[in-house]
């Protein structure tokens, strides 16, 4: 590979126009995850253009998931997103394979095509939230960190190692899968089980150029308060019950509930002692948004929340431990002497990842990251994605490693463009020493 650097290093130099024109088309291409639904297509459409424009000796497979066979009855396949069934009529996904001479070992560029959605009208560096424009060695817009930078990076690695014309024996890879918001997954489930066997993937999900050796695991919950009665206003009567007085409760709780699990969970050694798991709680909702729509007591309300684990943890176990706390908590107050809430998976659970440290693929990343000159490090990543199935589904390896950026699902979302020209002269060094 010693012999490469230069020449890779000059492909970057030369292509940078190149490199930031495709990130820049796939933002203001609008890809998002639209539970059920989603608008990915567009963003598949445009990236088989680019393969057929800049890598002609590659083939494509553009699919519909469902076509895959066997999938809807694989164990960890998940149909639903708050129980609603998931749609994927023209939601395809993308494998593009560079075949090589053969007898070697194969190496795969992952990402996913699908955003999240913008809540705000107007961002403040750029107005437009899918810009995609660049002020300060950045790059602007929803859905460039998370993650049409690191998703791009593979495909124009591979249009560079085709540009090189070098031998090697194994194939490379890159895809773009669909729906991994939301909890999703099924894309990258899709293509594990019609690509089986691949030896090492280089997932790009937004690392800061660190190789994230393990992720996180968590889901969505959703927590009910139902109330009996006809709700509405008192003219003297006794007052309804009231669900919000629950919700406080419920949310104190949550609290606590964070605390006793980092309290009884033992942090990995991937991690530093500080990066503890969190919850987030996303909503609280009952009695309407507005004025309007505020004019009786309401029978119900509800929570959405997350809550992080680690590895080591899985479902059955976290669940578990989060229900029998809550429900032990909030029996301590009377306002819950009639009834408990309920608790609801909203979305899949996520595992958490590992990769082999001692693997073949990470050795070889790890030399590139020596070749190129650039500062290596290696530790847990305070995410969680779509990671954990390419060894549990199809036995293939793989290191979480993308760009440098920030705001991912917030405004003004951002992505460090120098990362970009480092992760894609990593992506095509470890690729042609791996596959060579």
């Amino acid at each position: 590979m010693e012999n490469y650097v230069n020449t890779v290093n000059k492909w970057v130099e030369r292509n940078k126009e190149l490199i930031l024109n495709t990130i820049s088309d796939l933002v203001r291409i609008r890809t998002e995850n639209l539970p059920p639904d989603g608008r990915e297509k567009a963003g598949q459409e445009y990236l088989c253009n680019f393969v057929k424009r800049y890598i002609p000796e590659a083939s494509m497979d553009i699919f519909n998931i469902l076509d895959v066979n066997g999938i809807r009855k694989h164990p960890d396949f998940f149909s639903t997103v708050d129980g609603v069934e998931k749609i994927y009529k023209n939601r395809p996904n993308l494998m593009v394979k560079l075949p090589g001479k053969g007898n070697g070992r194969s190496m795969l560029f992952s990402g996913h095509i699908d955003t999240m959605s913008v809540k705000e009208k107007k961002w403040n560096v750029f107005s437009d939230p899918y810009s995609g424009k660049v002020k300060n060695g950045r790059m602007y817009g929803r859905g460039v960190l998370d993650m049409k930078a690191g998703l791009a990076s593979g495909f124009l690695s591979m249009k560079c190692i085709n540009d090189l014309k070098i031998r090697f024996k194994g194939d490379i890879f890159a895809e773009s899968v669909i729906d991994e918001e939301y909890g999703g997954v099924n894309g990258t489930i899709a293509n594990r089980l019609k690509y089986p066997g691949i030896d090492f993937a280089i997932l790009s999900e937004p690392s800061g150029l660190i190789c994230g050796v393990e992720t996180k695991g968590g889901t969505d919950f959703k927590i009910t308060v139902l109330e009996e009665g006809v709700g509405g206003i008192t003219f003297g009567e006794k007052t309804p019950r009231n669900p919000m007085y629950k919700l406080a409760k419920i949310i104190v709780a949550l609290k606590k509930f964070q605390k006793y699990l980092n309290r009884i969970s033992k942090i990995p050694e991937n991690y530093k002692k500080s990066n503890r798991l969190e919850l987030l709680v996303y909503q609280v909702s009952s009695g309407g948004k507005n004025y309007l729509e505020s004019q009786s007591i309401p029978l119900e309300g509800h929570i959405y929340l997350w809550f992080y684990t680690y590895e080591y943890m899985k479902e059955k176990e976290a669940k578990k431990i989060f229900i029998d706390f809550m429900r032990k908590e909030l029996s301590k107050n009377n306002i819950f002497n009639d009834n408990l809430p309920s608790f609801e998976k909203v979305i899949r659970y996520l595992e958490g990842h590992r990769t082999d440290v001692n693997s073949d693929g990470l050795k070889v990343v790890r030399n590139s990251f020596s070749l190129l000159g650039i500062p290596y490090k290696v530790a847990g990543l305070n995410m969680t994605c779509d990671a954990y199935a390419f060894k549990k589904i199809a036995g293939t390896e793989v290191v979480v490693l993308g760009p440098k950026g920030g705001n991912p699902h917030g405004m003004d979302e951002y992505v460090e463009i120098e990362s970009i020209y480092s992760l894609i002269k990593i992506m095509v060094s470890s690729a042609l020493s791996y596959c060579c």
